[in-house]
């Protein structure tokens, strides 16, 4: 295991749209959106370390993005998760205590979904006033407006929210124009950040052939080469698929590789049987780290060293890998959701800087498959094909 790059860029290292949206005071609310890679999360650290004295608190969608923003800031920053922070202050609001807790608790509609207009009924009465905090908010598009509106009516008055509505993989969201409704505000007082600076430029031309925002252009692909084109992999031997990862970080023991699967099952089973392999190697074992929503904040996976993580595709928003390997085998798509398919597709593709590899046995019917990139279909961007396809 060796160490890896795992910092945020120096403000000099900056574009003039990114400087421009540090330089925003900390009064109002401002929108700030773009495609993966644009470095929304960039700013957002940034400004939560400059206003890391004040009243301010950074927001995200999952624990593990929670934890990978911790860890850069080792700790400086308050970050929490957006469900987890709202459960927490409608708890202390109501001074809820175990004596009280089937009146004090979260009114919900379902398990972990509160019952917003309820929330918003409670928040009222409590006449509070919160306009000197500023909320952080990255991943905006995954929280629903009923959260903003309960926010609003404590008075909450300065939001600083980045969001990517095409990332929307969550039951519940807001778009681009629910988000500048609840923020009170315009096309022209919302900032684009369009320069990807995360993917090679076949990673980030694969993950655009998934875009669905009819509203709005596709991202800017990056002038980025690589001779390293996504590679959908068929294999009838899980042996020879776990071992091609292994070897991947063999190869370099500085490369933090992504596993995403379709399900929590495969997760607990690849992460189980990576971890038992025993395949040739020159380098040490890798450290094999995963997740699941059981373990909320208890996160283990250390960002800023090469190894092996094993997640399913909700838990990596927001995350980066310098490579990223897919098992597309078990995925469902209820309803036929074929644009739900696409963003999960657009979000999964976009997490690797580097490489981007895909499994399937094609003994199994597989709903991704038509969503897919067809055989000989090319790059309107490079000329080259879009996803390569072998056989190990």
């Amino acid at each position: 295991m060796a160490k890896r790059l795992f910092q945020l860029p120096r403000i000099d290292q900056l574009t003039k749209d990114q400087r421009k949206v540090l330089r925003l005071s900390k009064e109002g609310q401002y929108l700030v959106v773009g495609s993966p890679g644009t470095g929304k999360s960039v700013v957002a650290l940034l400004r939560a370390k400059e206003f890391s004295d004040d009243d301010s608190l950074f927001i995200t969608y999952n624990h593990v993005l929670s934890h990978s923003t911790s860890q850069l800031y080792d700790g400086d920053i308050k970050c929490e998760t957006a469900l987890s922070w709202f459960y927490s202050l409608h708890w202390d609001l109501n001074g809820g205590t175990g004596g009280t807790y089937e009146r004090d608790k979260m009114p919900e509609i379902k398990s972990h979904t509160p019952d917003y207009e309820e929330v918003l009924k409670r928040f009222k009465s409590f006449d509070k006033d919160y306009s000197n905090c500023q909320v952080i908010i990255d991943e905006g598009q995954d929280l629903p407006t009923g959260w903003f509106n309960c926010l609003v009516a404590l008075r909450f008055r300065n939001f600083f929210v980045v969001a990517d509505q095409n990332q929307q993989i969550t039951d519940e969201n807001s778009s681009r124009s629910e988000l500048e409704e609840v923020l009170g505000l315009d096309d022209t007082e919302v900032i684009e950040l369009k320069e990807n600076f995360r993917n090679s430029t076949p990673i980030s031309d694969f993950s655009n052939y998934f875009y669905t925002d009819k509203t709005s252009p596709k991202p800017d692909t990056p002038d980025r080469p690589s001779t390293d084109t996504p590679i959908l992999f068929e294999f009838s031997n899980i042996d020879k698929m776990q071992e091609m990862i292994l070897h991947e970080y063999d190869r370099d023991t500085s490369k933090l590789i992504g596993f995403i699967v379709p399900t929590e099952a495969k997760r607990e089973y690849y992460a189980k049987h990576l971890n038992k392999n025993e395949f040739e190697r020159t380098n040490k074992k890798p450290i094999i780290s995963t997740y699941h929503a059981e373990l909320a904040e208890n996160v283990n996976i250390d960002f800023s060293y090469g190894g092996i993580v094993v997640l399913i595709d909700k838990s990596v928003k927001g995350i980066e890998f310098d490579i990223v390997f897919v098992l597309i085998d078990g995925f469902k798509n209820p309803n036929n959701d074929i644009e739900s398919l696409q963003k999960r597709l657009y979000v999964i593709s976009s997490r690797a800087k580097e490489k981007l590899f895909f499994f399937q046995n094609p003994k199994y019917n597989n709903v991704v498959n038509d969503t897919l990139p067809k055989v000989g279909e090319l790059s309107e961007v490079t000329g080259e094909e879009l996803l390569k396809r072998r056989t190990i």
